[in-house]
């Protein structure tokens, strides 16, 4: 099925939810930024304040200098809180599933919608006409078949509105800089500027052997992006939290015949729940708590993204990294993260070997005889399978 994505963007969102409140503000440049701080950054603008050539995190003292007529008014969680709320009120009419981001903005899967509310972009305009009449709130919306190309869509549209067609998403990105491409590492980063390579386009020309050769694995994820393919789902915040993991220790220990099971434990769990989500995941991240209540944090790539064997490995590679005090643990845990849809991802990333064709079909088998027997079964299956 064709996904249908959105990606809701209201623009200035902070300073016009200050200025519905207080009328005086509108139509003035204002920046959102902590009152009292010698050091204080602008941490919202409003349009007029972008115009004027302000930009989030411009030193306060600075912008006053560059802009004298700014008006510099505190943070309000609350009130930017309420705000998102209720524009979620009138999103959630539409859209079965929502992953909200900052204040305000949110990614939409309207995927098999089309029957029951019609074509995305008349859907996409209705939601705009509903947030400006009953909230007075301005938006701008993407709509893609994936997050990236969406999300792009309201940051280079001169319009409000804009629809990329499927089939259409490279040519769309290729005129635009990199930057525009989420998550592309600074050193990635440094590697394009080495090449002058700056513009989407230029990089989605590439063979995979030469994006490889000069970013090693890091580069098939930016030729992918620059070629419009983005695998990531719409997940909301309670689903994301599935693929979380963490236990407290009843008595703090650094005994490893207690802790690797454990690890094992929370790794089996949180592939069990991506699997049954078809999804996988391209890092895990392992949290140490010590009885001193200091932390550590590592996080490692994973290839397979949801075998219980690679996650496995990869946490017990991680805990060997991150153990290196003496101090008893208190609290381990795991997230899975940098999700993609299970569907897709071996296409996108390699050919599967043998030996990963052989092990997803064991892993398989693992899961039929737990759903079937119970965990006991599944810890004997495993065993069995070492």
């Amino acid at each position: 099925m064709l996904r249908s994505i959105f990606f809701i963007d209201p623009p200035s969102f902070c300073t016009t939810v200050e200025g519905l409140v207080a009328p005086a503000l509108r139509g003035r440049p204002v920046a959102v930024a902590a009152q009292g701080a010698d050091r204080a950054t602008l941490l919202a603008l409003s349009r007029e304040a972008r115009e004027a050539g302000l930009e989030r995190g411009t030193p306060v003292r600075l912008a006053r200098k560059q802009c004298p007529d700014l008006i510099i008014i505190p943070p309000n969680p609350e009130l930017y809180a309420r705000a998102s709320r209720a524009l979620h009120d009138i999103l959630k009419i539409y859209a079965p599933v929502i992953e909200p981001l900052d204040y305000g903005h949110a990614f939409l899967d309207l995927t098999g919608t089309e029957r029951l509310f019609g074509p995305a972009a008349d859907v996409a305009g209705r939601i705009r006409r509903e947030s400006r009449s009953r909230l007075g709130l301005p938006l701008s919306i993407g709509v893609a078949a994936n997050k990236l190309v969406s999300q792009a869509a309201t940051a280079v549209a001169p319009v409000p509105l804009l629809e990329i067609t499927r089939g259409g998403e490279a040519a769309f990105l290729a005129p635009h800089p990199v930057r525009l491409l989420p998550d592309v590492p600074p050193k990635v980063r440094q590697r394009l500027d080495d090449y002058q390579l700056d513009i989407i386009g230029d990089v989605a020309a590439l063979t995979e052997r030469q994006v490889i050769t000069v970013l090693n694995e890091a580069g098939r994820t930016l030729l992918a992006r620059a070629r419009g393919i983005d695998m990531r789902p719409v997940l909301p915040p309670e689903v994301r939290q599935q693929f979380q993991a963490a236990h407290t220790l009843a008595t703090d220990t650094n005994d490893l015949g207690v802790l690797h099971p454990l690890l094992r434990r929370l790794s089996e769990r949180i592939g069990r729940r991506l699997r049954q989500r078809h999804l996988v995941a391209r890092r895990l991240s392992l949290r140490l708590v010590y009885a001193d209540f200091t932390e550590l944090r590592k996080n490692a790539p994973l290839r397979s993204g949801n075998l219980d064997v690679e996650l496995w490995h990869a946490a017990r590679r991680l805990f060997t990294k991150a153990n290196v005090k003496r101090i008893a643990i208190r609290n381990v845990a795991l997230a899975a993260d940098r999700l993609l849809e299970a569907d897709g991802q071996l296409d996108l990333w390699h050919t599967p070997s043998e030996t990963v064709r052989r092990a997803t079909d064991l892993q398989s088998a693992i899961d039929r005889i737990t759903t079937r027997w119970g965990g006991a079964a599944r810890q004997r299956t495993t065993l069995a399978a070492q």
